[in-house]
């Protein structure tokens, strides 16, 4: 029954991606215009999205809650690239190659795919749930940023100013509008233009993110290695959502932290460590093999690890608790 409705509910999801995947295959998206969606999303339409999700949150009105989203985006990261790079030794993969397959095993997808789930699986807590995820997406991110830049290039000689982005200021900013209480002098006409601005993100994300992924996987020389397929998918789909977990079950005083968490350990590998790999002296082939490999199992495995995570914790499909 959840295994089903979870599914069906992913399924929009995976056909917006697929979309996105043939409008580059068709070049109806080439690189130019990849990159225009991508600053138009990232420093108009997301930051949009995340002031109309956290301003006035309550679920973020609490100290507590935010710094232990942050916490958890950010030591669960880190858990993860342990774990990755230990994976990757055990099973003997190219010692130039395992740091690249560390950093793209261990950061899921944290934003475009979890953000459509929230709303089809905790329809009547969604608002206070989103406004969780870009909180602990904070942590993530810093760790990102950081360890995971010193594992792929050896120095973090000014990456760390990459978390100086669009995303992360409205963040920043929606946290003080709401702590403040300064939310409340926004007109309204301001607010519904930046929540319209803000749903364009979940659509034109979904589409950017399957032609990226076209893209690279067009372009990259890269092909499907057992061994990195298997400590892959070990890690992204055994290992991690056991530990997310466990970990979402000591959220009890945040049933919204608690959800992100559970929509979390069901995700894929992200896209954005291939650029990572790319942009830092990586290998770019290998965060490829990781990030096909496990979005493919994902059509699974996704809805396998929220139907069984929904189960355990007794959540009801649409309700936040």
């Amino acid at each position: 029954m959840y295994f089903s409705n979870i599914l069906f509910a992913a399924i929009p999801v995976f056909l917006t991606v697929g979309i996105g995947y043939c409008t580059r295959i068709f070049s109806v998206v080439d690189d130019e215009s990849e990159k225009s969606i991508m600053r138009l999303i990232v420093n108009v339409l997301y930051p949009c999205f995340i002031l109309s999700q956290v301003p006035g949150n309550a679920a973020l009105q609490q100290i507590d809650v935010v710094v232990a989203a942050i916490a958890a985006g950010f030591f669960l990261t880190v858990v993860g690239l342990i774990l990755a790079k230990s994976i990757g030794h055990s099973m003997k993969i190219d010692p130039e190659g395992v740091n690249t397959f560390c950093v793209s095993t261990a950061i899921q997808n944290y934003g475009f795919i979890p953000i459509p789930l929230i709303y089809a699986l905790f329809q009547d807590g969604a608002t206070e749930t989103l406004g969780v995820l870009f909180v602990h997406n904070l942590g993530l991110e810093l760790a990102m940023w950081t360890i995971a830049i010193v594992l792929l290039s050896g120095t973090m000689q000014n990456a760390w100013r990459r978390l100086i982005n669009g995303p992360t200021i409205a963040i920043v900013v929606g946290l003080l509008l709401n702590f403040s209480g300064l939310y409340k002098l926004i007109p309204d006409f301001a607010i519904k233009t930046i929540a319209d601005l803000g749903l364009c993100s979940i659509p034109m994300g979904l589409i950017l993110a399957g032609a990226t992924l076209a893209g690279v996987v067009q372009r990259e020389k890269w092909k499907l290695n057992p061994k990195v397929i298997v400590g892959s998918l070990s890690v992204r789909f055994l290992i991690m959502p056991a530990i997310i977990l466990v970990v979402a079950g000591l959220m009890t005083f945040s049933p919204e932290l608690r959800n992100v968490l559970i929509v979390e350990a069901a995700m894929p590998a992200a896209i954005f460590p291939i650029v990572l790999a790319k942009h830092f002296g990586g290998k770019p082939a290998i965060a490829v093999e990781v990030c096909v490999a496990t979005t493919l199992a994902s059509i699974v495995m996704m809805p396998l690890i929220l139907g069984l995570a929904m189960q355990w914790f007794e959540i009801t499909l649409g309700q936040a608790s």
